[in-house]
């Protein structure tokens, strides 16, 4: 259940005559399944988007590490872990009755960042190094690769009810403090869409910006940003929305263990999180 939360298509299948297998007639393998889930369901945008390259441009959504690292020829037999698009590690556990789990973090050698999905602190490895990780059966690993923007919304009890919630960015800077990213958005239902819009987001000079193309109209707001491997608590900040600078006196800044959290900034997206392009500069 925890696994396959992370693979494009998710649903259990049983027979007449077979051991009941639902989620909730165990404890632990509904606890599981619940806080993959969340995630999964926290992702669910970025998922979208995925399959909207996979549909125009041919990339996977599901990708073995070798493909996303050729220049690595010691990745060639790794299988006991994926990459959900070029952003986000996947290190299940495979084997029964363990409370830990080995994997490797590729490129870490040359540069690359990866940042625990849970903490958002930054992973300690050499390269080439098999690390072990903390496994309880309730867990999965999930780490982001840095440089990576992900658009997410909180997980509600349906994918409508989630994509009904507010967005928030979660901004996971490179080794030259840069990232990028990208969200795909339509009604989610029409085979032919009347409206579709791709949000390009951008993060360099301590600046996040959007690019905004198409006329699709998602309601939900922006509701906070989320920088990863911030360098400290900025003196200030500024944000424009649409051409247009925005008080940001009670907006909120906090910084905790290499991390900047941005709150409050609903009041300026009532329409919308996308309707206008955006650019949020912090001063240090």
């Amino acid at each position: 259940m925890s696994l396959s939360a992370f693979f494009p298509f998710y649903r259990n299948h049983n027979v007449k005559a077979t051991i009941s297998q639902e989620a909730y007639r165990w404890s632990s393998v509904a606890e599981a399944s619940r806080r993959a889930m969340s995630v999964r369901y926290s992702l669910l945008t970025y998922m979208y988007t995925l399959f909207y390259y996979a549909h125009t441009q041919g990339d996977t959504v599901m990708r073995a590490l070798a493909w996303e690292f050729p220049n690595d020829p010691s990745l060639a037999g790794t299988f006991t872990q994926f990459m959900l698009g070029p952003s986000l590690l996947i290190t299940p556990v495979l084997i029964p009755n363990v409370e830990s789990v080995n994997g490797v973090f590729p490129g870490i050698g040359e540069g690359t960042n990866w940042y625990d999905w849970y903490t958002l602190q930054p992973v300690v490895a050499q390269a080439y190094e098999n690390v072990t990780l903390s496994a309880p059966i309730t867990h999965i690993n999930v780490h982001i690769r840095g440089g990576a923007i992900l658009p997410l919304q909180a997980p509600a009890y349906t994918t409508a009810e989630t994509r009904a919630n507010p967005y928030s960015l979660l901004v996971a800077l490179d080794e030259s403090g840069q990232a990028s990213g990208s969200l795909y958005l339509d009604d989610g239902e029409s085979l032919v869409q009347d409206a579709t819009k791709l949000v390009q987001f951008s993060y360099t000079n301590n600046c996040l910006s959007t690019t905004i193309n198409g006329t699709y109209h998602a309601a939900p707001p922006l509701a906070n940003v989320t920088v990863a491997g911030a360098p400290s608590l900025p003196k200030g900040m500024s944000l424009t929305i649409a051409g247009q600078p925005c008080e940001v006196s009670k907006v909120a800044l906090d910084y905790s263990g290499g991390v900047l959290y941005v709150s409050g900034i609903e009041p300026f997206t009532p329409g919308g999180a996308w309707e206008g392009e955006m650019r949020m500069e912090f001063s240090y």
